[in-house]
Protein backbone atom coordinates (compact mmCIF):
# COMPACT_ATOMS: atom_id res chain seq x y z
CA UNK A 1 0.00 0.00 0.00
CA UNK A 2 2.93 2.36 0.61
CA UNK A 3 3.97 2.27 -3.05
CA UNK A 4 0.41 3.10 -4.08
CA UNK A 5 0.28 6.02 -1.65
CA UNK A 6 3.59 7.38 -2.85
CA UNK A 7 2.55 7.08 -6.49
CA UNK A 8 -0.77 8.83 -5.85
CA UNK A 9 0.93 11.54 -3.78
CA UNK A 10 3.14 12.30 -6.76
CA UNK A 11 5.86 14.14 -4.83
CA UNK A 12 9.36 14.33 -6.25
CA UNK A 13 10.93 15.00 -2.83
CA UNK A 14 9.04 12.54 -0.65
CA UNK A 15 11.98 10.20 0.04
CA UNK A 16 13.53 11.86 3.12
CA UNK A 17 10.19 12.72 4.70
CA UNK A 18 8.59 9.30 4.35
CA UNK A 19 11.76 7.70 5.76
CA UNK A 20 11.84 10.08 8.73
CA UNK A 21 8.08 9.75 9.23
CA UNK A 22 8.47 5.95 9.33
CA UNK A 23 11.49 5.96 11.64
CA UNK A 24 10.15 8.25 14.38
CA UNK A 25 7.24 6.06 15.61
CA UNK A 26 9.30 2.85 15.35
CA UNK A 27 12.18 4.25 17.39
CA UNK A 28 9.76 5.88 19.85
CA UNK A 29 8.03 2.55 20.49
CA UNK A 30 11.42 0.84 20.85
CA UNK A 31 12.64 3.45 23.34
CA UNK A 32 9.44 3.39 25.43
CA UNK A 33 9.55 -0.42 25.65
CA UNK A 34 13.17 -0.39 26.82
CA UNK A 35 14.86 -1.73 23.70
CA UNK A 36 17.49 1.05 23.64
CA UNK A 37 17.88 1.87 19.91
CA UNK A 38 20.72 4.32 20.62
CA UNK A 39 22.82 1.52 22.15
CA UNK A 40 22.04 -0.74 19.19
CA UNK A 41 23.17 1.98 16.77
CA UNK A 42 26.35 2.56 18.77
CA UNK A 43 27.16 -1.16 18.92
CA UNK A 44 26.48 -1.90 15.24
CA UNK A 45 26.93 1.47 13.57
CA UNK A 46 28.58 0.16 10.40
CA UNK A 47 25.75 -2.32 9.78
CA UNK A 48 23.06 0.34 10.07
CA UNK A 49 25.06 2.76 7.95
CA UNK A 50 25.16 0.17 5.14
CA UNK A 51 21.45 -0.55 5.56
CA UNK A 52 20.60 3.15 5.61
CA UNK A 53 22.81 3.93 2.63
CA UNK A 54 21.23 1.19 0.52
CA UNK A 55 17.76 2.33 1.60
CA UNK A 56 18.65 5.94 0.76
CA UNK A 57 19.74 4.90 -2.74
CA UNK A 58 16.61 2.80 -3.15
CA UNK A 59 14.22 5.54 -1.99
CA UNK A 60 15.92 8.27 -4.04
CA UNK A 61 15.90 6.27 -7.28
CA UNK A 62 12.38 5.02 -6.54
CA UNK A 63 10.97 8.53 -6.12
CA UNK A 64 12.84 9.71 -9.22
CA UNK A 65 11.44 6.81 -11.28
CA UNK A 66 7.93 7.67 -10.08
CA UNK A 67 8.43 11.28 -11.12
CA UNK A 68 9.66 10.35 -14.61
CA UNK A 69 7.84 7.18 -15.59
CA UNK A 70 4.32 5.74 -15.21
CA UNK A 71 3.33 3.16 -12.61
CA UNK A 72 4.30 0.17 -14.83
CA UNK A 73 7.92 1.41 -14.77
CA UNK A 74 7.76 1.33 -10.96
CA UNK A 75 6.41 -2.22 -11.17
CA UNK A 76 9.37 -3.17 -13.34
CA UNK A 77 11.64 -1.70 -10.67
CA UNK A 78 10.40 -4.18 -8.08
CA UNK A 79 10.12 -7.12 -10.44
CA UNK A 80 13.80 -6.88 -11.37
CA UNK A 81 14.93 -7.61 -7.81
CA UNK A 82 13.96 -11.32 -7.58
CA UNK A 83 15.59 -11.94 -10.94
CA UNK A 84 18.81 -10.40 -9.67
CA UNK A 85 18.58 -12.51 -6.51
CA UNK A 86 18.15 -15.72 -8.50
CA UNK A 87 21.08 -14.87 -10.76
CA UNK A 88 23.20 -14.00 -7.71
CA UNK A 89 22.30 -17.31 -6.05
CA UNK A 90 23.35 -19.22 -9.17
CA UNK A 91 26.56 -17.21 -9.51
CA UNK A 92 27.58 -17.89 -5.90
CA UNK A 93 26.68 -21.57 -6.13
CA UNK A 94 23.79 -21.40 -3.65
CA UNK A 95 21.33 -22.47 -6.35
CA UNK A 96 22.06 -25.07 -9.01
CA UNK A 97 20.92 -24.33 -12.52
CA UNK A 98 18.02 -26.62 -13.37
CA UNK A 99 14.79 -26.61 -15.35
CA UNK A 100 12.75 -25.30 -12.40
CA UNK A 101 14.93 -22.26 -11.81
CA UNK A 102 15.04 -21.47 -15.53
CA UNK A 103 11.23 -21.56 -15.59
CA UNK A 104 11.15 -19.23 -12.55
CA UNK A 105 13.41 -16.76 -14.34
CA UNK A 106 11.33 -16.93 -17.52
CA UNK A 107 8.13 -16.31 -15.53
CA UNK A 108 9.61 -13.25 -13.80
CA UNK A 109 11.06 -11.86 -17.04
CA UNK A 110 7.68 -12.37 -18.75
CA UNK A 111 6.00 -10.51 -15.88
CA UNK A 112 8.35 -7.55 -16.35
CA UNK A 113 7.66 -7.45 -20.08
CA UNK A 114 3.90 -7.58 -19.52
CA UNK A 115 3.64 -4.84 -16.90
CA UNK A 116 6.29 -2.56 -18.43
CA UNK A 117 5.07 -2.52 -22.01
CA UNK A 118 3.34 0.73 -22.97
CA UNK A 119 2.24 2.04 -26.36
CA UNK A 120 4.88 4.38 -27.76
CA UNK A 121 2.46 7.32 -27.70
CA UNK A 122 1.96 7.17 -23.93
CA UNK A 123 5.46 8.06 -22.82
CA UNK A 124 8.47 9.72 -24.42
CA UNK A 125 11.17 7.22 -25.38
CA UNK A 126 13.94 9.17 -23.66
CA UNK A 127 11.94 9.44 -20.43
CA UNK A 128 11.14 5.74 -20.59
CA UNK A 129 14.83 4.86 -20.87
CA UNK A 130 15.76 7.13 -17.97
CA UNK A 131 12.92 5.72 -15.86
CA UNK A 132 14.00 2.14 -16.60
CA UNK A 133 17.60 2.98 -15.72
CA UNK A 134 16.52 4.45 -12.39
CA UNK A 135 14.29 1.44 -11.81
CA UNK A 136 17.13 -1.02 -12.38
CA UNK A 137 19.40 0.97 -10.07
CA UNK A 138 16.77 0.86 -7.35
CA UNK A 139 16.24 -2.86 -7.94
CA UNK A 140 19.97 -3.44 -7.42
CA UNK A 141 19.78 -1.58 -4.10
CA UNK A 142 16.73 -3.63 -3.09
CA UNK A 143 18.60 -6.83 -3.96
CA UNK A 144 21.54 -5.87 -1.76
CA UNK A 145 19.14 -4.85 1.03
CA UNK A 146 17.31 -8.18 0.97
CA UNK A 147 20.58 -10.11 1.25
CA UNK A 148 21.81 -7.90 4.11
CA UNK A 149 18.52 -7.98 6.03
CA UNK A 150 18.34 -11.78 5.62
CA UNK A 151 21.80 -12.06 7.15
CA UNK A 152 21.19 -9.65 10.03
CA UNK A 153 17.53 -10.31 10.94
CA UNK A 154 18.02 -13.43 13.13
CA UNK A 155 20.09 -11.42 15.62
CA UNK A 156 18.25 -8.08 15.52
CA UNK A 157 15.06 -6.67 17.00
CA UNK A 158 12.71 -6.00 14.03
CA UNK A 159 11.31 -2.71 15.32
CA UNK A 160 14.69 -1.28 16.30
CA UNK A 161 16.41 -2.43 13.11
CA UNK A 162 13.69 -1.13 10.81
CA UNK A 163 13.62 2.19 12.66
CA UNK A 164 17.39 2.67 12.52
CA UNK A 165 17.59 1.68 8.86
CA UNK A 166 14.95 4.26 7.95
CA UNK A 167 16.39 6.92 10.26
CA UNK A 168 19.84 6.66 8.66
CA UNK A 169 18.23 6.73 5.20
CA UNK A 170 16.27 9.84 6.19
CA UNK A 171 19.41 11.61 7.38
CA UNK A 172 21.38 10.69 4.25
CA UNK A 173 18.64 11.93 1.92
CA UNK A 174 17.76 15.03 3.97
CA UNK A 175 19.87 17.38 1.75
CA UNK A 176 17.33 16.81 -1.03
CA UNK A 177 14.80 18.76 1.05
CA UNK A 178 16.70 21.98 0.35
CA UNK A 179 16.13 21.64 -3.41
CA UNK A 180 12.39 22.29 -3.41
CA UNK A 181 9.93 24.79 -1.98
CA UNK A 182 7.96 23.79 1.12
CA UNK A 183 4.34 22.80 0.99
CA UNK A 184 3.27 22.10 4.57
CA UNK A 185 0.16 20.15 3.63
CA UNK A 186 2.18 17.82 1.39
CA UNK A 187 4.91 17.57 4.01
CA UNK A 188 2.50 16.30 6.64
CA UNK A 189 1.00 13.89 4.09
CA UNK A 190 4.45 12.44 3.37
CA UNK A 191 5.28 12.09 7.07
CA UNK A 192 1.93 10.40 7.69
CA UNK A 193 2.45 8.03 4.76
CA UNK A 194 5.76 6.91 6.22
CA UNK A 195 4.37 6.51 9.74
CA UNK A 196 1.19 4.66 8.74
CA UNK A 197 2.49 2.34 6.01
CA UNK A 198 6.25 2.32 5.46
CA UNK A 199 7.30 1.97 9.12
CA UNK A 200 4.99 -0.93 10.07
CA UNK A 201 5.75 -2.62 6.74
CA UNK A 202 9.50 -2.50 7.38
CA UNK A 203 9.14 -3.85 10.93
CA UNK A 204 7.04 -6.76 9.66
CA UNK A 205 9.54 -7.35 6.87
CA UNK A 206 12.45 -7.61 9.32
CA UNK A 207 10.46 -10.10 11.39
CA UNK A 208 9.46 -12.17 8.34
CA UNK A 209 13.03 -12.35 7.04
CA UNK A 210 13.96 -14.54 9.99
CA UNK A 211 12.05 -17.36 8.26
CA UNK A 212 12.48 -16.62 4.54
CA UNK A 213 15.26 -17.10 2.02
CA UNK A 214 16.36 -13.97 0.14
CA UNK A 215 15.00 -15.45 -3.12
CA UNK A 216 11.48 -16.05 -1.77
CA UNK A 217 11.51 -12.70 0.03
CA UNK A 218 12.45 -10.96 -3.20
CA UNK A 219 9.73 -12.68 -5.19
CA UNK A 220 7.08 -12.04 -2.52
CA UNK A 221 8.15 -8.42 -2.37
CA UNK A 222 7.00 -8.05 -5.96
CA UNK A 223 3.45 -8.04 -4.59
CA UNK A 224 4.09 -4.52 -3.27
CA UNK A 225 4.38 -3.25 -6.82
CA UNK A 226 1.45 -5.30 -8.08
CA UNK A 227 -0.83 -4.14 -5.26
CA UNK A 228 0.30 -0.57 -5.95
CA UNK A 229 -0.69 -0.90 -9.58
CA UNK A 230 -4.13 -2.24 -8.67
CA UNK A 231 -4.76 0.47 -6.05
CA UNK A 232 -3.62 3.25 -8.37
CA UNK A 233 -5.79 1.75 -11.12
CA UNK A 234 -8.79 1.88 -8.77
CA UNK A 235 -8.26 5.63 -8.49
CA UNK A 236 -7.07 6.19 -12.06
CA UNK A 237 -8.90 3.70 -14.28
CA UNK A 238 -6.54 4.35 -17.18
CA UNK A 239 -3.80 2.45 -15.33
CA UNK A 240 -5.79 -0.80 -15.01
CA UNK A 241 -4.85 -3.41 -17.59
CA UNK A 242 -4.94 -7.12 -18.26
CA UNK A 243 -1.10 -7.27 -18.53
CA UNK A 244 -0.74 -6.12 -14.91
CA UNK A 245 -3.09 -8.85 -13.72
CA UNK A 246 -1.32 -11.43 -15.89
CA UNK A 247 2.02 -10.27 -14.50
CA UNK A 248 0.79 -10.92 -10.98
CA UNK A 249 -0.25 -14.45 -11.93
CA UNK A 250 3.20 -15.14 -13.42
CA UNK A 251 4.98 -13.86 -10.32
CA UNK A 252 2.75 -15.98 -8.06
CA UNK A 253 3.59 -19.03 -10.18
CA UNK A 254 7.31 -18.30 -9.81
CA UNK A 255 6.97 -17.99 -6.03
CA UNK A 256 5.05 -21.28 -5.79
CA UNK A 257 7.69 -23.05 -7.88
CA UNK A 258 10.47 -21.72 -5.67
CA UNK A 259 8.62 -22.62 -2.46
CA UNK A 260 7.83 -26.09 -3.80
CA UNK A 261 11.50 -26.75 -4.51
CA UNK A 262 12.41 -25.87 -0.91
CA UNK A 263 9.64 -27.99 0.60
CA UNK A 264 10.38 -31.11 -1.42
Amino acid sequence: MFSAGLALLGSDRAGPLVAIGAAIPLLSVAAVTGRRPALELYSHGSTYFRLGLLEAVNISLYVAALAIGPVPVVVALHLASPIMLLVLAMYTGKRAVNVRILVELLLLVAAIVLVSARPASEIDTGSALIGCGLALGSAAAVTALIVLVARESPDRDPTVSAGLQLAVAGVLTAPFLTMTTWDWERTFAELALGAALLGPGFALYWRAMRRLSPQIAGALGVNEALVASIVVAAVDRSQLSLPTVAGGVLVAAAVLLDAGERIY
